[in-house]
């Protein structure tokens, strides 16, 4: 499983960079948005592996604790020199109707960076099989994101996903050796 979490991060990291690159923002900002990518997940190091590993659907307790890894990475990345970083680590699973967490923030709240991650982290998330259910595959991935635009994701944001899968950048069928087989 290890080795999955590495692949996804990395695949995560590859994705916001194409995406950041998509919306125009500079080259050093780009590199700094591809490491919070690669870093997104970093928090998961304190929770348990009984819930990272669940088979089945958390309940509420287990989702208050993983709810929680935001908080832990941003801790972990409590370095002066990452403190971009720590921010976008913090708030990539807040969404622009305000329901994400761990703060609620909503909408222009949200620094444009955490809302990448967020795009990209979905969207690895649901074309790569998971222990607790199967890959919905990168064209459901997209309708879902375009769906939800807005509400759950950023929706200048899966419009720049959408254009770098449609130039192939990102998965847009069949799997991309060594990008989204995590």
């Amino acid at each position: 499983m290890p080795d999955r979490t590495a692949r996804h991060s990395d695949t995560v990291g590859h994705y916001a960079e194409e995406i950041a690159r998509e919306l125009g923002l500079p080259e050093p900002r780009i590199a700094r948005v591809r490491l919070a990518g690669i870093l997104h997940d970093i928090g998961k190091v304190g929770v348990s592996d009984s819930i990272l590993f669940k088979e089945g659907p958390l309940d509420e307790d287990e989702w208050e604790q993983m709810r929680r890894h935001p908080e832990i990475g941003a801790r972990i990345l409590g370095s002066s020199e990452l403190a971009d970083i720590r921010e976008w680590v913090l708030a990539a699973h807040e969404q622009p109707d305000g329901k994400g967490y761990p703060r609620g923030l909503a909408g222009g709240e949200i620094p444009i960076e955490a809302r990448i991650i967020g795009v990209a982290d979905a969207y690895e998330a649901m074309i790569a099989d998971r222990v607790y259910r199967p890959a919905i595959g990168p064209a459901a991935a997209r309708d879902e994101q375009r769906r939800h635009a807005g509400t759950k994701y950023d929706a200048e944001v899966v419009d720049a996903l959408i254009a770098v899968a449609e130039r192939g950048e990102v998965p847009v069928g069949a799997a991309r050796q060594g990008l989204d087989q995590a």
